[in-house]
């Protein structure tokens, strides 16, 4: 990879207010960016990482309007004076939701879209969708229908779509968001040979810095302004990352924690500095082969049975085959697997949502079969992954209320003002939902869930889209307002990291619509032939002590806990 030394992206001192508002989503940004570059930006939500990448695409200001401020230079076009058409060519952009930039049927339509747009001859188009397809190795889904793809298989259908225009510039606007840690991984590995191979700037935009560190030349923290712009090894020495809220892999964490000089970005380095300092602490106790779980809803009556379920769509695709599951009083269970593993078709069938095309469903005694989606939300209460999927109301206040009447819930009016003062967002109550940020909408959905305090809770992909900040900020309402009140959790993830600081008390594990394997967090996030054949990778600890070969002596889930085995081992030493 030939790295230039001209800056084919130039801010200065860039500010910019959306029509109609007081304060600026961005603030006197400069930055430059050198040609063949890869740069990760990071930061909290609504700190403008999405605004900035409208900027350089010339969305801003030429769709969104409002006020531009400074000077943005993009492969020498000014974007202010250059028209959107003018900068096609130059930079292509990859969305969080990739289906939404998706506008054909069929795959190797979508890749040719672009270049056809832009009237390109046949002969070109069709040596672009051949190198698309070859350079990202899609080209099985030549000829697949572009709504049957996985999340990780439409991710590189739109990379490929984009690269078909050989843009100087590719923009990635938080692509990990909706992907489980397998696909995350490889299209990570995708993206840096593409990059290595291939003249091409690449600014990468996300909140998962765990995976994506590894690769970025620069990282830039933006929160609202630039706080910071160098070496990701010595941005994450100085601390900063966790002074703005933002993810630190735990690796990195667990450096400053033991007080070792190298901060590793990835597992082979943290194997190499942390092998002898964590075998130096550990006794050699075999680690059992199962554990026994305090507080994991043995001792309680199953309220979920789930006996031969199969379930087959419309298309004639059996999404789940077989499943067999209870769920007890109290228990904090998890759900994962990869993409497309029927975790939420599983879920929709708790509140009738989908009935059982053979096997059946019993909820709190009741067949679901026989039973309303209304009957069975009054005990199980979903928080889908897209909150904005389940607002009905014009304001925050009348979205919860919509709950409080459907469900006749007494003194409506007073339990409306509790749930949003206790869930901190009263003070929204005039808004609209779409007006909230993310994990204010986050926090609504479970209003209006908790505000009629059904038995259940169940959480789809909690975590997907959220910020380092606001997963804690989740973690604690679950802790405090959910588990603290006796409540049944059910939480669908694919965040390993999340999983491994949650007080879970099983984890399931899924893969092509069976279950495959159950059992405590600390036996689960250890197997990993089950997580390998279920597309799942471990949280980073459990991978660092597997690579170490401890896990038979201890099985620390995170960084806090490898820092109490150390600190027992140094008073026992």
């Amino acid at each position: 990879m030939n790295q230039g030394k001209e800056y084919i992206i130039t801010l200065r001192n860039v500010t910019y207010y959306y029509p109609n508002t007081e304060n600026p989503a961005i603030k006197n940004i400069n930055l430059k960016v050198k040609e063949g570059e890869f740069i990760v930006i990071a930061g909290p939500s609504g700190g403008g990482k999405s605004t900035l990448c409208r900027i350089l695409l010339g969305l801003i200001p030429h769709y969104y309007g409002g006020r531009l401020y400074g000077e943005v230079i993009v492969n020498g076009l000014n974007v202010v004076e250059s028209s959107i058409k003018e900068l096609v060519g130059t930079v292509g952009v990859v969305f969080q939701i990739p289906e939404n930039q998706m506008v054909n049927l069929i795959v190797e339509e979508e890749v040719a879209f672009g270049p056809e747009n832009l009237l390109f001859p046949s002969k070109v188009i069709n040596e672009r969708i051949e190198w698309a397809l070859r350079s990202l190795k899609i080209n099985h889904l030549r000829h697949r229908l572009t709504y049957t793809l996985s999340g990780g298989e439409a991710q590189k259908v739109a990379l490929a779509s984009v690269l078909a225009l050989k843009p100087k510039i590719l923009i990635l606007d938080e692509p990990l968001a909706n992907l489980d840690p397998y696909s995350a991984r490889e299209f990570l590995s995708l993206l840096s040979s593409f990059w290595k191979e291939n003249n091409i700037t690449i600014i990468l935009i996300e909140h998962r810095l765990t995976e994506a560190i590894k690769y970025a030349q620069r990282l830039v923290l933006l929160n609202k302004t630039i706080i910071a712009d160098g070496d990701p090894r010595e941005l994450l020495a100085k601390g900063i990352l966790e002074d703005q809220g933002i993810e630190v892999p735990p690796l990195s964490r667990l450096a400053k924690q033991l007080k070792v000089k190298t901060i590793p970005l990835h597992i082979h380095e943290a194997a190499e500095l942390y092998n002898g300092l964590i075998k130096s602490y550990v006794k050699y106790n075999p680690y059992p082969s199962s554990e026994a779980n305090k507080n994991n809803g043995d001792n309680h009556e199953p309220i979920i049975v789930v006996e031969d379920l199969w379930y087959t769509y419309p298309d004639g695709r059996n999404a789940l085959k077989g499943v067999n599951l209870k769920i007890h009083r109290g228990e904090f269970v998890a759900i994962v697997g990869a993409n497309g593993a029927g975790k939420t078709t599983l879920i929709k069938h708790f509140n009738g949502l989908l009935k059982p095309t053979r096997g059946k469903v019993i909820v709190f005694g009741m067949d679901t079969r026989n039973h309303s989606t209304a009957e069975l939300s009054r005990f199980i209460g979903i928080v889908f992954q897209n909150p904005l999927h389940q607002f009905f109301e014009e304001t925050v206040e009348k979205e919860v209320m919509f709950t409080i009447r459907n469900m006749k819930v007494s003194n409506g009016e007073e339990k409306v003002r509790e749930i949003l003062k206790e869930l901190g967002i009263y003070h929204l109550r005039n808004k609209s939902p779409h007006e909230l940020s993310a994990g204010e909408q986050r926090r609504l959905a479970i209003a209006s869930i908790l505000v009629y305090e059904p038995e259940v809770i169940v959480l789809d992909e909690p975590t997907a889209g959220l910020d380092y900040g606001l997963k804690i900020e989740l973690l604690n309402l679950i802790i405090d307002k959910i588990l603290s009140k006796g409540k049944t959790i059910i939480m669908v993830s694919h965040d390993m990291e999340f999983l491994a600081y949650a007080p879970v008390n099983r984890i399931i594990v899924m893969n092509n619509g069976r279950i495959i394997s159950e059992g405590p967090p600390r036996d689960i996030l250890y197997r990993t032939d089950i997580l390998y054949s279920a597309k799942l990778i471990q949280p980073q600890i459990p991978e660092l002590i597997t690579m170490l070969k401890l896990s038979k002596c201890i099985r620390p889930l995170n960084v806090d806990e490898v820092i109490s085995f150390t600190r027992i081992g140094e008073e026992n030493g």
